[in-house]
């Protein structure tokens, strides 16, 4: 037990000593970690199980799909069309563009 979690921590900060994203770090130290500890073929089908039940939540999905909806609406050129709408109705009073955002 005291190899696998030293063999976690070296192989971990070793590779964040060499500019690996930090993910990768992560999944590379887990399946060192889980390589020393399990046989080759459980090892990573156990990691690519628990990686796909991690992504697998429709809460994160809305993320990425926020994003892209947000660069869409940016190159299609309707979020300066919305912008200058919510402004033509809202962009008078007090606190406007607050107001705007809110709209």
């Amino acid at each position: 037990m005291e190899m696998a979690i030293i063999v976690l921590l070296v192989v971990f900060f070793g590779l964040l000593l060499l500019n690996v994203p930090i993910s990768f770090c992560i999944g590379m130290a887990t399946l060192a970690t889980m390589l020393l500890s399990v046989d080759i073929l459980p090892a990573v089908t156990t990691m690519a199980q628990r990686m796909a039940g991690g992504i697998n939540s429709f809460a994160l999905l809305a993320i990425p799909f926020f994003v892209l909806s947000g660069q869409i609406m940016g190159r299609g050129g309707i979020a300066k069309r919305l912008i200058e709408c919510a402004m033509a109705l809202i962009g008078m009073l007090p606190g406007g563009l607050a107001l705007v955002n809110v709209v």
